[in-house]
């Protein structure tokens, strides 16, 4: 397993073209957010926006498109009717392809909620995407039942469980997770052809030719609500701009560490939030891109 380094994927960071607009930088749809989980979708959109997408379009609930609105108004929305559970009542993935060729990724899941309709939205996503697809959170807890959708993705998928999650996914207790999290991580992404990135206190990134890197970046100042919000969406722009799935892994987790890291220094671990990393990568970002 070879260690991530942020200087080993300083390069893959997207440059930003003189003579380039909007549509260079890839067209990101997010299907995130409930009632209950609006703030999921916020942190989401912004950390994908910061990282460089050219646009990102929510599609969510209107509770959801407004509190993002309000936050992210660079964002674009989608409107989905709400079911009574406060989730997607329902999306027609393949449509929404059909209608929008230049979509260039899929992040889904942050916030989503396990519901029918999400179940729906997460399985119609995974089989009509011609692109990447980042799923994370809810979207793997409506796939505990059946991880053998994701073999259907057109692209190896991006995973991003933490142990728990990857715990339900792969029938396995945490605790042969927390002592096998490398051996389980590879053959699940050979398995389910997936890349896997599997998130504790350091994190380990499998993809399915049997490849793997340990990022040690981070730090238990991460360890709250939000902060998986924020890698999800910075991996799904990364990938939404070009990068292959594994790359757009690799680099996602190294500066979302990195930066975690820096955030701790200036605000402690104890006081640090979720969103405070943001004000750090985009520090991070320009020290090492422009």
């Amino acid at each position: 397993m070879k260690e991530l380094k942020i200087t080993d994927v300083a390069g893959l960071i997207p440059e930003r073209r003189i003579e380039s607009n909007k549509g260079d930088y890839g067209r990101l749809l997010s299907v995130c957010g409930s009632r209950f989980y609006r703030g999921a979708a916020v942190l989401s959109s912004e950390a994908a926006l910061r990282c460089g997408v050219g646009i990102l379009r929510l599609a969510s609930i209107e509770k959801v498109c407004a509190a993002v609105a309000s936050s992210v108004p660079e964002a674009t929305f989608l409107p989905l009717e709400e079911s009574d559970d406060g989730s997607v009542l329902g999306f027609e993935a393949a449509s929404v392809f059909e209608s929008d060729p230049r979509i260039s990724a899929v992040l889904c899941g942050c916030g989503l909620t396990v519901s029918v309709g999400a179940r729906s939205a997460v399985l119609g996503i995974i089989e009509s995407s011609p692109c990447t697809v980042v799923l994370d959170a809810d979207a793997l807890n409506c796939l505990k039942s059946d991880p053998s959708v994701l073999r259907k993705a057109a692209v190896p998928p991006v995973i991003t469980p933490h142990w728990g999650e990857f715990s339900r996914l792969c029938g396995r207790p945490i605790p042969d997770v927390e002592k096998n999290a490398e051996t389980l991580a590879k053959e699940f992404a050979a398995e389910y052809n997936c890349i896997v990135v599997l998130k504790s206190h350091y994190t380990v990134i499998a993809d399915p030719s049997g490849e793997c890197f340990i990022s040690r970046y981070g730090n238990a100042g991460l360890a709250r609500g939000g902060s998986g919000d924020i890698l999800a969406g910075m991996i799904a722009s990364f990938a939404a701009q070009g990068l292959s799935a594994i790359d757009a892994a690799k680099l996602g987790t190294a500066l979302h560490g990195a930066a975690a890291d820096r955030c701790a220094a200036r605000l402690g671990m104890t006081g640090m939030l979720p969103r405070d990393v943001i004000a750090d990568l985009t520090e991070l970002l320009k020290e090492m891109r422009g």
